[in-house]
């Protein structure tokens, strides 16, 4: 029975953890400003087509994008084990004689989609371009058991580090 007490507060306190809520909070001109870089002497059209090639590179599928209105809409799709899901399988797998195993679903990854939008703007002298990240977790149904923006400075830097990079090359090579 002690066995039984010890894996019930196991799946309690694993439950109340995966709850908790992963993002620091941050203000909205502190997201606005981790999410937006200005580019100098470069035109609209330079820096959405670098902006494109960015996204392509990382692996980004483009759903939607309008070069006049200095819109882009992007995703990108992959698979990762459900670490939460796979305990409580084990534990019920245990439970059950293996019934469970035999008989459930044995599906234990989950699909992480990344949604991007994006807006280039052109202004006096400079192009704006801002970024917002929005990571998902869908379950093997397909249910959408998560979604959080993505608020790492890092993740923003690197694209637009690749952003600057592209303009580099599309204004050198000519």
């Amino acid at each position: 029975m002690n066995l039984l007490k010890y894996f019930s507060v196991l799946l309690c306190v694993i439950s109340v953890l995966g709850c908790a809520s992963k993002q620091q909070q941050m203000s909205t001109l502190e997201v606005r400003s981790m999410q937006t870089k200005e580019y100098d002497s470069t035109t609209q059209l330079v820096v959405f087509k670098a902006l494109i090639n960015a996204l392509l590179d990382r692996g980004f599928t483009l759903t939607s994008s309008d070069s006049d209105a200095g819109v882009v809409l992007a995703n990108s799709t992959t698979t990762q084990t459900n670490g939460t899901e796979v305990l409580t399988k084990a534990v019920a797998t245990y439970f059950t004689l293996g019934l469970n195993w035999v008989f459930g679903d044995n599906n234990l990854d989950d699909t992480i989609s990344i949604d991007i939008s994006a807006n280039v703007t052109q202004l006096k002298g400079i192009t704006r371009v801002r970024i917002n990240a929005i990571a998902k977790r869908l379950n093997s149904s397909g249910e959408v058991v998560e979604s959080d923006m993505i608020v790492e400075p890092q993740y923003y830097n690197s694209i637009f580090e690749q952003i600057e990079k592209s303009v580099f090359l599309e204004q050198n090579l000519d």
